[in-house]
């Protein structure tokens, strides 16, 4: 295939890199990558951040099947989840196949795609969990295929390994996947697992975001020494976000309830937030901004073993009642930011 017309079926990223012949997409700038490859106090930061998470390949076409060419490059083990990932076909929206990975790294791949009769609408998720490579996708000769356009609604998802879906089985069934779909938005997802609230990760990333959401406080709830030190991380990244988008509303999510029997109080460091106030902490931080929301993430999942993976990680329950929870207040931000006079 026609490398331009290759090129242009990725949606949900920043840029792509050219390795080989390869086609690598990225959620990243390249300082963004660099500064997490810095980071010591979690493993393989650089590796996550070069994840496909929550990147697709979209269009239509009427041929009855496809041949995808990759590789995978690097990966993020799932020492707590237990969970690889998978690369998801749907077919007129409606979820047809799964392919499950479990190949070494740099290693050409071919997987053959049944498709059916007559024309449809084909979105591939690539691996959240991977750093994916594609060199080639092959149609029958008389088979047409047709990108879909970017879309003009376009969101930025900031968080850690919940909003990298980090718990879902799956490619596409991480909250922030699911709840960009139902958006209908290139949705540019840069999260990665472990993160806490670092200022140099975030960067100008060549548009203004029509919506923001930050899902991040419930590593620096493990980590931080007490309220000073978290409040001056979470302060500085606040005032780094506006600093970069002050046109844009975001939703700041607070940590999702914990379910695996930890103390409110963290008993080594009696000088942190309570996990129960900690909404309240964070609102209080993003209260000088007045295009940002808190939202209380504990009335955002139950509060039941049922819905999560390890207690800390929603499952794919609990990540679909996470996204469906969230969409209200997407709209919401969006509506009142369109209703908002312009200033000049």
């Amino acid at each position: 295939m026609d490398q331009e017309i290759l090129r242009s079926l990725f949606h949900n990223i920043l840029s792509i890199d050219e390795l080989d012949g390869y086609l690598v997409p990225r959620r990243y700038t390249p300082s963004q990558r660099a500064f997490f490859d810095t980071i010591e106090y979690a493993t393989i930061m650089g590796s996550k951040a070069r994840c496909s998470t929550g990147v697709t390949l979209e269009f239509d076409t009427d041929a009855e099947k496809i041949a995808l060419f990759w590789q995978l490059l690097d990966g993020y083990p799932m020492n707590t989840a237990q969970r690889g990932s998978t690369i998801d076909v749907y077919i007129d929206g409606v979820l047809r196949w799964q392919y499950a990975l479990s190949c070494p790294f740099h290693t050409a791949q071919e997987t053959a795609v049944p498709l059916g009769t007559g024309d449809k609408r084909v979105v591939i998720w690539l691996p959240h969990t991977f750093d994916f490579a594609l060199r080639d996708i092959a149609i029958p000769q008389t088979a047409k295929l047709i990108p879909v356009p970017q879309r003009k609604r376009r969101i930025l998802m900031l968080g850690d390994s919940i909003t990298q879906g980090i718990g879902a089985a799956y490619a596409s069934t991480g909250y922030a996947m699911q709840a960009a779909a139902a958006f209908d938005c290139e949705a540019l997802n840069q999260s990665v697992a472990a993160v806490r609230f670092e200022p140099d990760c975030l960067a100008d990333v060549g548009f203004m975001p029509d919506l923001i959401t930050v899902a991040l406080g419930t590593n620096d709830w493990s980590n931080r020494k007490d309220k000073a030190d978290f409040d001056f991380y979470a302060a500085s990244f606040f005032a780094r976000l506006n600093e970069l988008f002050p046109q844009s509303p975001v939703l700041v999510l607070s940590p999702v309830k914990r379910c695996r029997q930890e103390p409110d109080q963290p008993p080594f460091r009696p000088n942190l937030y309570r996990e129960s106030k900690l909404f309240e902490a964070l609102t209080a931080l993003c209260a000088p901004y007045t295009q940002m929301r808190c939202i209380d993430g504990w009335c955002l999942m139950p509060h039941t073993r049922a819905f999560f993976l390890d207690g800390l990680h929603p499952n794919d329950l609990g990540m679909t009642y996470f996204a469906q929870a969230l969409l209200p207040y997407m709209h919401d931000a969006v509506k009142k930011a369109i209703k908002k006079p312009s200033k000049g």
